[in-house]
């Protein structure tokens, strides 16, 4: 029998490049696998971290718009409703800023949960405990940014329903005040969760250093 004719089917090669590239995959360190990840991790959220300044300019300036309102009388009543309007369109932005917060928190996410097993994989057991234990807290931080998501989404539609309340002539006053109470109560949830969240930070950022150290890697800072 002769050798020299015989060809290979195109779907044996396929498959046998498939099948080595997958083996390639399962062969890829841990440790440098999840460390990818983290890195990954920080370029992801830095949409999120540019959000946050934009948030606070946004607030700053309906609180001054709000400080404006509370300063009139009914008599500049066409006065309040104007400023109500900017209120609300600086709410309607801040609500735009927040979820686009969010789809960056939600792709860093899921890139975090898709390489964290990778933690548990790390054959040095010193190494391992480390990694473990930073995704153990950035674990708790995500869960923590979805209640605070959830809290201060809620506080910005109270607050929008203020100001369409400010636009009726006939406003009571104890329909005011129940609002601005619960507006009160909601903007105290979000305080609330928002140190949870920046507590879980810290203690990510402590943990992903010494995960860091422990591995070898040179930490990046800011």
């Amino acid at each position: 029998m002769k050798f020299s004719n015989m060809r290979v089917p195109a779907g044996i090669v396929v498959l046998f490049t498939a099948a080595f590239v997958l083996s390639g995959c399962l062969w890829k360190d841990p440790v440098e696998s999840f460390h990818g990840s983290l890195e990954k991790i920080v370029e992801l959220e830095e949409p999120f971290k540019q959000e946050q300044g934009s948030l606070k300019s946004l607030e700053k300036a309906e609180s001054k718009l709000y400080e404006e309102m509370i300063r009139l009388n009914m008599d500049d009543f066409d006065r309040i409703a104007a400023l109500s309007d900017k209120a609300l369109k600086k709410a309607g932005n801040r609500e735009k800023h927040l979820n686009s917060e969010k789809e960056s928190i939600d792709e860093a996410k899921q890139e975090f949960e898709a390489n964290k097993a990778s933690a548990e994989k790390i054959e040095d057991q010193k190494v391992r405990k480390k990694a473990e234990n930073a995704a153990s807290f950035m674990e708790k931080r995500y869960k923590a940014y979805d209640s605070l998501y959830d809290a201060y989404q809620n506080a910005i539609g109270l607050d929008k329903e203020l100001y369409k309340l400010l636009k009726n002539k006939g406003l009571k006053l104890d329909d005011l005040e129940a609002q601005l109470k619960k507006i009160n109560q909601s903007y105290d949830k979000v305080l609330k969760e928002s140190k949870h969240f920046n507590e879980y930070t810290k203690d990510y950022n402590k943990a992903r250093k010494d995960f860091y150290k422990a591995a070898g890697f040179e930490m990046k800072e800011g």
